[in-house]
């Protein structure tokens, strides 16, 4: 049986423009779930588990689950709700999973398609490390990207980058490419560029088992490198923004499961 999830390997790039320059890229794989076909790949896949210790686990509490109709309605409902008005019948999570228990993402992507199986709508689930997370709805096509969006983040995702900067989300439909672009504005002023772009290989047990040989506890490394970068940017005296500062500015933020 032919499935529809797959695997990217991916390369991530922070560029820093504003106040002082800083840039750093590493590689990484993500995984591209079909939600109709978590139960199959538990099935199919000797390093997979749906809700169940694996070498690569999947749980919906480590993302947003939104109402009591399920994982999968719960993100199409949110969508309609902000604007995807199509009648959605497949949606491809991009992210990671727990890699021997342990997962920490800075931002999934949902892939919304209709009965057609044309993409209609992206949601973007913003993580932070406080565990919190914030979903936002990509709609209207810009340029060569599918879905656009630019809003302000009311959201403390970096203790350097101030709550009421803009994100600019542009995300290409996914394919044989992942190709997204998060881009940070404060004023007018480009001052936090991001790519997040790979191409897809093949959801096999091989693969799988490669991918975890080549990029060993990688959602370990994803969170000692953001507090590396950090301490960094600390170092280089960027502004540093407490997060109990301004609390009127963090809207729209999940804790876990909201009904």
């Amino acid at each position: 049986m032919e499935i529809n999830s797959s695997l990217y390997e991916c390369r991530v790039v922070h560029n820093r423009l504003l106040p002082k320059k800083h840039t750093f890229s590493y590689g990484l794989f993500t995984f591209a779930l079909d939600l109709d076909e978590l139960d199959i790949l538990d099935k199919k896949y000797f390093f997979f588990g749906n809700q169940k210790w694996n070498l690569f686990s999947f749980y919906p509490k480590d993302h947003f689950e939104y109402g009591n109709s399920g994982f999968k309605n719960g993100i199409i409902s949110y969508a309609k709700e902000n604007g995807c008005n199509s009648e959605i019948t497949k949606v491809v999570l991009v992210t990671h999973l727990r890699i021997l228990g342990y997962t920490f993402n800075p931002v999934c992507f949902y892939f919304l398609y209709d009965k057609d199986n044309l993409p209609v709508c992206a949601l973007i689930e913003v993580h932070n490390t406080f565990g919190e997370m914030k979903p936002f709805v990509a709609l209207n096509p810009y340029g060569d990207y599918r879905f656009y969006l630019k809003t302000i983040k009311h959201f403390y995702v970096s203790p350097f980058l101030e709550l009421d900067t803009e994100f600019e989300f542009k995300l290409k439909s996914l394919d044989e490419k992942l190709n997204v672009h998060i881009d940070d504005y404060k004023d007018g002023d480009k001052v936090f560029l991001s790519a997040y772009v790979g191409n897809k290989i093949l959801f096999t047990n091989w693969n799988l088992l490669f991918l975890f040989l080549k990029y060993p506890l990688l959602t370990l490394k994803v969170i000692l490198m953001i507090h590396w970068q950090a301490l960094l940017l600390y170092f280089k005296k960027i502004p540093f923004i407490k997060k109990i500062e301004k609390p009127d500015l963090q809207k729209g933020v999940y804790l876990g499961k909201n009904s």
